[in-house]
């Protein structure tokens, strides 16, 4: 099995795009208010905000995610990211106004895993495209309801 890990590529990249009826603020303000996530995102058990630049995620399975917010600017959120699952690696998304005043977001998330064994467990059970796709559905879904409680 070590031989076959080590045959693996040790980084694997997802990238994923969505249209979003929001503006590239309103979905900046979802994907930065850190704190909110675990309500809108089911994978989520708690976030524990420990700056304005760090935090770690704790999933329903028990993952720890540390994350740093490395760049933020109009049309581009990058961070680093390092897993108790023995990956590290960098989230980008970039938001592209469109000129129906909604905006194209594109996420390209990727994951090295230095272990071998580690590696082929990431093929099997991680796939980062179906990842991200689920984390811009359900990005998506809040920023329109946000979107729509401050309409009323």
């Amino acid at each position: 099995m070590v031989l076959i890990g080590l045959l693996l590529p040790a980084t694997r990249t997802g990238k994923v795009d969505r249209v979003v009826d929001a503006t590239p603020a309103q979905l900046a303000a979802v994907i930065l208010d850190k704190a909110s996530q675990p309500t809108w995102r089911s994978s989520l058990a708690k976030v524990e905000v420990k700056s304005q630049t760090t935090w770690t995620e704790t999933t329903q399975k028990g993952e720890v995610i540390a994350f740093e917010l490395t760049a933020q600017t109009a049309e581009t959120i990058q961070m680093r990211l390092n897993s108790s699952y023995g990956y590290q690696g960098q989230w980008e998304g970039r938001l592209v106004p469109t000129p129906t005043g909604g905006t194209h977001i594109f996420v390209t998330e990727q994951a090295t895993t230095p272990a071998p064994i580690g590696r082929i467990f990431a093929r099997l059970f991680f796939n980062p495209e179906a990842f991200a796709d689920a984390y811009l559905d359900a990005l998506a879904e809040e920023t329109q309801r946000r979107h729509t409680r401050d309409l009323k």
